[in-house]
């Protein structure tokens, strides 16, 4: 199963349209599973991310701040065409 991590750094302003760009990818790409989940210390040592939230597709960060519905579409299609 395709699977989208998305970390956040809860409380961040951010957090609400992160939540919302993932109903919309749900919508055109249903059998992903996209998980939220707050960003602990060790995401932030050990993948190096400094902006949040942050997209990981494989365990490696693919965006990070809030990327355009588009372009993460395509990247996440590509990426199932590559994984099939």
């Amino acid at each position: 199963m395709a699977r989208l991590d998305i970390l956040v750094h809860r409380g961040c302003l951010s957090e609400r349209s992160t939540l919302a760009l993932v109903k919309e990818i749900q919508q055109e790409l249903p059998a992903w599973h996209i998980e939220v989940r707050a960003a602990d210390k060790q995401d932030r040592d050990v993948l190096g991310i400094l902006v949040f939230p942050a997209f990981l597709l494989g365990g490696r960060v693919l965006a990070t701040g809030i990327p355009r519905k588009e372009w993460l579409l395509a990247r996440l299609k590509e990426w199932e065409r590559g994984n099939s």
